[in-house]
């Protein structure tokens, strides 16, 4: 079954490709890999880790079907975060793999699954490889498919690839936030979650980043989803303070994730598409 998560957007992680031995993989594709939570959980043995780092050659791995089985068996509905510690479009995946969790997530139309990847060239190919045996269209509205954008440069290069994905629901992690996004182009994304970057060697994210981002799914009626700042606070008056940094974005005060909250102009923002 999958497990409770702390993440605000959904209500349960299925982390259904696992590495045989224990544990995870993944690997590195962009920037906002540099400080991947799931690679450092995965080198805690604590935590169900193997130590092993997120990049190289893929271990052997497993399809964790008895989790995908489960899913046509629950009957309260609940959003799904599928693969939080991997990519599961990730070019080491095999079809079969594939085309079996989205079997289990067509057969599952109470729940609703979040499927989130760097890959989105992968994504498509797999996807339409699976519409295509299957003799449909488009994904089935309770599967929604989600792309990573860090900063402008990979909003740039994702933004086709993605748009061409076949879904009725299409959402956006701009988490890590690493730079402003001009969102003019996404109008076929349905909702966008932004957040700055947490955990050891964070980045900064400005605010004015996600104020424009929020004001650009006001204005097309996008569901904006504002999870969390980061571990730092804009400097408004730079003092010396210990913990500052200093950025071509400003400079910033290292407070902390709890300190710095998830208020984006003194509100939480927490809104989900309408699927119809």
């Amino acid at each position: 079954m999958g497990a409770n998560t702390k993440i605000e957007w959904v209500d349960i992680t299925d982390n259904i490709i696992v590495v045989e031995n224990g544990g995870w993989w993944c690997r590195r594709i962009s920037p906002g890999c540099d400080h991947c939570y799931a690679e450092a959980l995965n080198q805690n043995p604590f935590f169900g880790g193997n130590k092993l780092p997120y990049r190289g050659a893929p271990p052997d791995l497993q399809l964790r079907e008895d989790i995908v089985n489960a899913w046509a068996k629950q009957r309260k509905p609940k959003k799904h975060f599928v693969a939080s510690m991997t990519d599961v479009f990730g070019e080491w995946v095999p079809r079969w793999m594939i085309f079996m969790f989205l079997d289990g997530m067509s057969a599952a139309p109470l729940q609703t699954f979040q499927v989130l990847t760097k890959r989105p060239d992968m994504m498509l190919r797999e996807i339409n490889a699976w519409l295509d045996a299957r003799g449909h269209e488009s994904l089935p509205s309770n599967i929604w498919p989600g792309v990573t954008v860090e900063n402008q440069e990979w909003a740039d290069k994702r933004r086709a690839l993605f748009e061409a994905v076949p879904a009725r629901v299409k959402f956006v992690s701009y988490e890590p936030a690493l730079g402003p996004v001009k969102w003019t182009g996404w109008e076929f994304v349905s909702q966008i979650i932004s957040g700055g970057e947490s955990g050891k060697g964070a980045r900064p994210a400005h605010p004015d980043w996600f104020r424009a981002t929020r004001d650009w799914c006001t204005e097309n009626l996008k569901a904006y989803f504002h999870k969390q700042n980061g571990e730092f606070q804009l400097a408004v008056q730079p003092d010396g303070y210990d913990k500052e940094i200093v950025t071509s974005y400003g400079t910033f005060l290292h407070i902390g994730k709890k300190a710095a909250g998830r208020l984006l102009d003194g509100r939480e923002w927490s809104e989900s598409p309408v699927v119809k």
